[in-house]
């Protein structure tokens, strides 16, 4: 891609009025410059962030017109038709990636307590995590086939090509359940499984099991600021860490 000329034009905004800036705040109380000021960093960083994509225009040769899908997305027998279309949503999050239109998404397979009828299973998902017999071989089952639509994902941001490496190499995904044992909602060893290399700023390859009981807001706010964002805390009251997991860091 081309830099954009106009992009040049619109990057010294506060340069232009810094002494207006400066003249202004000296009638302003010190709560209300600190919130001048921290408008001000998000305008400045605004302009670095054009700065770097004039210097260096993002690499969409993956970047194609997606397939319009196809089929009924109904439900088939009471069953909704899941991995149908959760293939659909990724294929077009996919797409949306490689040709830079979204930085950020969330894919929920199925939303929190959800007791959903799914292939195979002979009650809802909610009902039988709590009511099978262990070892609960449908429960399983239906984690399985929830991983399998990872793998989908997975495969099909690896399968996109980006200079030297791929889209999945570019980006960090977080993927985890809503609790790591279902029939007590307990939260102990909450599994959490973290995919791409976030251009080199996450180690891969890792498994790492807590054995102190770590908050998993740690981890969130590693994947944060691998990301590019510049935040210094994470998460609220008990859940809120101002360190990242530094195991997984480069």
């Amino acid at each position: 891609s081309e830099p954009n000329p106009r992009l040049a034009l619109r990057r010294s905004v506060l340069d232009a009025v810094v002494e207006d800036i400066e003249m202004f705040k000296r009638g302003l109380g010190a709560a209300d410059v600190a919130r001048l000021d921290q408008h001000l960093q998000g305008v400045r960083e605004l302009e670095q962030r054009i700065a770097r994509l004039e210097q260096d225009p993002p690499d969409l040769a993956g970047c194609v017109r997606p397939t319009a899908p196809d089929g009924d997305f109904g439900e088939i027998d009471g069953r909704p038709q899941l991995s149908l279309k959760n293939r659909v949503f990724c294929d077009i999050a996919t797409l949306a990636l490689a040709c830079d239109q979204t930085r950020v998404l969330s894919n929920f397979i199925t939303s929190p307590l959800t007791n959903k009828l799914l292939a195979g299973s002979s009650a809802g998902h909610h009902q039988l995590t709590h009511d099978e017999p262990d070892p609960q071989p449908q429960v399983n089952r239906i984690v399985i086939s929830i991983m399998e639509e990872l793998n989908y994902f997975l495969q099909a941001l690896d399968g996109v090509q980006e200079g030297d490496g791929t889209l999945l190499d570019h980006l960090v995904l977080l993927a985890t359940s809503d609790i790591s044992y279902g029939r007590t909602h307990s939260l102990d060893e909450f599994p959490i499984l973290i995919a791409g290399g976030a251009n080199g700023r996450l180690k891969t390859d890792l498994h790492y099991r807590s054995t102190v009981a770590e908050n998993t807001s740690h981890a969130m706010l590693s994947v944060i600021r691998a990301s590019g964002a510049n935040v210094g805390s994470y998460g609220d009251a008990e859940g809120r860490v101002e360190d990242g997991l530094g195991v997984i860091e480069i």
